[in-house]
Order: structure tokens, then sequence, then C-alpha cells
């Protein structure tokens, strides 16, 4: 009993460190969070940090993984519910910018994912195993007639996560409704070059109702967060 219990509160302090870890780097960049910054707002000991976390770098690392395993739950969730190939695509990236809108564990990951990330191929290898899943995703599309014939899976998977990687760096995340509309044209924008020309009227007005959709959630999270 006093081993579950020591577990139950070593995971309570772990989580605590990475939540305010989180907050820290959603909103700065990772050279300018300090570990002082991090033990300040989780309110831990630096040994209670060094017992769960190594450095600085190993706690990012922690926030890349654990971004990236809610994203692929998330992701694994919506593919369950049997959308067109490209509905899904389409939901996948709000459901991407949603999250990076509205939870700071997503912005925060993403954030070191450029930052960090690049330094040892984690980004590399990460992006790799993303557009590998999404290529899956445009094959269903092609066979469902949403896509053209003689596109590559690979090159449209590609090249929809770099118009999200486009988006994320001159869209500003702190206003929901300019970014949902930003991710709204470039979608209108990429469609004609890659999608079926009878489905674009279908598809258009199923991106519209996203956009809708992403701002009415962004709004109710943010009265979650910040109620009157």
């Amino acid at each position: 009993m006093v081993t579950d219990t020591s577990d139950t509160s070593a995971d309570s302090t772990r989580q605590q460190i990475l939540r305010a870890a989180c907050h820290q780097f959603a909103h700065r960049s990772y050279s300018q969070v300090s570990l002082d910054d991090i033990l300040a707002d989780a309110r831990v000991t630096k040994g209670a940090m060094y017992f769960h976390f190594r450095s600085k770098h190993a706690l990012a690392l922690a926030i890349i993984e654990q971004q990236s395993q809610m994203t692929r739950y998330a992701v694994n969730d919506l593919l369950a519910r049997k959308l067109s190939g490209l509905e899904s695509l389409v939901d996948i990236s709000y459901l991407i910018a949603l999250q990076d809108v509205t939870q700071e564990l997503s912005r925060a990951g993403l954030h070191l994912l450029e930052s960090i990330g690049r330094t040892d191929g984690l980004r590399a290898n990460l992006l790799r195993d993303w557009v590998k899943v999404f290529a899956v995703v445009v094959q269903r599309a092609i066979a469902d007639g949403d896509v053209l014939d003689q596109c590559n899976p690979m090159d449209v998977s590609q090249m929809l996560l770099s118009l999200y990687a486009g988006i994320r760096q001159i869209g500003n995340l702190d206003e929901p409704d300019e970014y949902f509309d930003d991710l709204e044209k470039s979608w209108l924008l990429a469609l004609p070059g890659f999608a079926a020309a009878e489905r674009i009227g279908y598809l258009t007005k199923f991106i519209k109702r996203r956009t809708v959709l992403a701002k009415a959630r962004a709004k109710a999270a943010a009265v979650n967060v910040n109620p009157a």
C-alpha cells in the first residue's frame, strides 16, 4: 500500500512538471525557458525535477512524445469513423489545428519539434512516419474517387503536411478564427491540384462546415479555460 501511494505521488509530480513545462514552452521558445521558470511554475524542487527528468532537453523530448501519442490516438479514433479518405484528411487537419489552438501540450510539442527536433533527426523521423500514415488515407481517397488516379499518395501526403506546417509558421495561434480561415483558404487553393473536379463543390462545402465547427469548439474551449 505504501508503494502504491508513493507511485501515485511520483506520477502526480511528474505530470505537474510536464504541465508547467508545456505552459512555458507553449508561449516561449526553448532557449527562452529556463529550468527555474519551469520549477517555479510547477512549484516543485530541483531534486524532484531531476528525479523525473535529467535535463531540460529530456523534459522537452517527453513533451514531444506525449503530444505525438495524443495526436496518434485522436487520429486513429477519427479514422475509425469511416468517413471517405479525403474527408478524413480534412478532419485530421482541423483536429490538429484545434489541438494546436486550444491545448498547451499540443502547441508546446509542435514548437519543440521545430526547435530541438531538427538537431537529432527526431522531427524528420516523426514527419516521415506521418507521411506514410496519411499516404494510406490518400490511397483510400483515390479509391473513393475523391483524389485523381494519377496522384502519388506519398506526394499528396507530404504536400498536405507541408501545407499545415506553412500555416503554422505564418499564422497566429492566438487568433483562432483567423487561423482556421487560413487553413480553409489553403485547402481550397490546394484542392484543384489533386481532387477530382466533380467532387470539389461538395468538398468545398465540407471544408467550410469544418471551419465553422472548429471555430465554435475553440470558443467553447476558451470559455471552459476562462469562465466568466
